[in-house]
Formats: C-alpha cells, sequence, structure tokens
C-alpha cells in the first residue's frame, strides 16, 4: 500500500506525540515536520518521529494529502492564511486546537478550489512542551473531537477520523459551536479554576507555607504548568461561551459562600453530596 503523506505543521507535545503514536502503530503515513523552532524539527528527524523535514509550513504541505495543523489556537489562523495560495485541490487541513468555531469560520474564508477543513481536536496532553516531551500512545483509549460541518465533504472526514483512529483515539463528532459551548465547561473553565485557585492562595500563603499542600491542591494545580500563551489564546478565541462558564463558576462560589457564612450544614452537605454523585457517575476513569 503506498503511503499517504501527513504534514505535520507544529512539532509540539502533541504533534510530536502523535507522530511517535503513528510510529508506533506502523501506520501507513509519510511523516513530514515542519516548526519554528529549527531543533525540534530536527530532534524529531534523530529520533525519528518524522521522515522528512521541511523548512518552512508551505513546504511541508506541498503535495501533502492531509496537513495537520498542531500549534497553539492564537497561530492557526495565520497559519491558513499562510497556506492557502498553496494549496491544491483535493487536499485536506485539520487541526488540534481547543477551541473550534472561529478557526473553522476563518478556515471557510480562505480555503477554497476544493481544498477541504476539518476541525479537531485530541483530548490529551499533560501541561509539558516541546517535541522533548512528545509521548508514544497518548492518544490510546482517550477521545478525538471532530467538529464537521454541513459542507465538509464526506472523504476528508473519513481521513481525518481514520488518522485519530490509527493511534487508538475514540473519535466523536459534533457542531463547532457545540464543541466550544462544550470545553468551555469541561477544559478551559477547570483551566482557569486552577489558575486562579493557585493565586488566591498565594495571596495569603508564603511560600514556605505552600509545602503543606496536600495532593489535591498539587493534582489539581498541575495545569498551571502549561504554557501561558496557550491559555492566553483559548480565552481570547472562545471568549463568550468562557465568560458564561465563569459566570456559572461563580453562581455555584456564591452558593456555597452564603452557606458557610449562615452556618447551613444541611446546605452544605448537599452542596458536596450532588457534585459527589455527577463526578462519580460520569467520570469513572
Amino acid at each position: 500500500m503506498e503511503k499517504k503523506i501527513l504534514a505535520i505543521v507544529g512539532l509540539g507535545h502533541i504533534g510530536g506525540s502523535l507522530a511517535a503514536s503513528l510510529k508506533a502503530a506502523k501506520a501507513p503515513w509519510h511523516l513530514r515536520g515542519a516548526d519554528r523552532r529549527r531543533r525540534d524539527v530536527d530532534y524529531a528527524l534523530r529520533r525519528g518521529l518524522i521522515d522528512e523535514a521541511s523548512s518552512s509550513p508551505a513546504e511541508a504541505a506541498a503535495g501533502a494529502d492531509l496537513v495537520l495543523l498542531a500549534t497553539p489556537v492564537g497561530a492557526i489562523r495565520t497559519l491558513l492564511d499562510e497556506l492557502s495560495p498553496r494549496l491544491a485541490a483535493g487536499q485536506v487541513v485539520t487541526d488540534v486546537g481547543s477551541t473550534k468555531a472561529s478557526i473553522v469560520a476563518h478556515a471557510a474564508s480562505v480555503l477554497s478550489g476544493g481544498v477541504a477543513f476539518v476541525g479537531g481536536h485530541p483530548v490529551a496532553g499533560t501541561e509539558r512542551a516541546g517535541v522533548e516531551a512528545a509521548v508514544e500512545g497518548l492518544f490510546e483509549g482517550r477521545r478525538c473531537v471532530l467538529t464537521p460541518t454541513d459542507s465538509t465533504p464526506p472523504r476528508a472526514l473519513e481521513l481525518v477520523a481514520g488518522l485519530w483512529g490509527a493511534v487508538g483515539a475514540e473519535v466523536s463528532f459534533v457542531s463547532p459551536e457545540s464543541h466550544d459551548r462544550l470545553f468551555a465547561r469541561l477544559s478551559h473553565l477547570p483551566n482557569l479554576a486552577a489558575y486562579a485557585l493557585v493565586n488566591a492562595v498565594a495571596a495569603s500563603v508564603s511560600p514556605a507555607e505552600l509545602a503543606f499542600g496536600g495532593g489535591a491542591l498539587r493534582d489539581f494545580t498541575r495545569v498551571t504548568q502549561s504554557p501561558p500563551a496557550l491559555w492566553r489564546d483559548v480565552c481570547l478565541e472562545n471568549r463568550g461561551e468562557i465568560l458564561e462558564a465563569l459566570a456559572e463558576l461563580g453562581r455555584e462560589l456564591e452558593r456555597v459562600r452564603e452557606s458557610v457564612a449562615q452556618g447551613d450544614g444541611a446546605a452544605l452537605e448537599s452542596f458536596f453530596q450532588r457534585a459527589g454523585e455527577v463526578r462519580g457517575t460520569q467520570w469513572r476513569r
């Protein structure tokens, strides 16, 4: 079987992990890599994560069956602008960003001539960054959300779904708008809450006293070691849904604050029980 060409633009944690996972699965893809950091491209080539190094996104994308934009969300629209005049009919472009509606809409406005775009979001990763953090098997058993629209060609959707299926991901399909509503609450809000918690604790606890913190604090706030620019861009891209999610969290915090202030043990117990039941039922893993 002749291998299809996959151009991975952005050889960071996610792009590098996808390359490593495809190699481990012996998937029928010839992998090209491009990154603004040449040292990351060289590292990926030495480690055998990619078959071919490219000096630019345009060079990587030339003639590729599938172009995957594995960069922070803030760079994806710029990359689409840069690549759109260089892509040919039949090529497919996808991404890994955790916001979708604005990116999918932008792709529709700049890609033409038979070039298809399929929004993608692998729900995996750690707070680590860079190609050195590439993890083989990162996507095994994890969900990858694709966000087709009414104009998405079935062939393009099948190609992208097959890519993620090859590395063991469970592929799901939702609209771009539903994706952003869901992930504002399931991903963006928890991360922002972790940052806010660290800043709140640090306002009244000394660095030496932080050592008394237990596993709940350490585990919940692990995500604050992620690159700050990544979450800056997510907040700007999904601003409306994130604002609604923050308001919802604010109401819940106010509810528990009032129960504590009033010494209302029954209300507190009900508050905790309701959350525990949702957590225990829905998130067993």
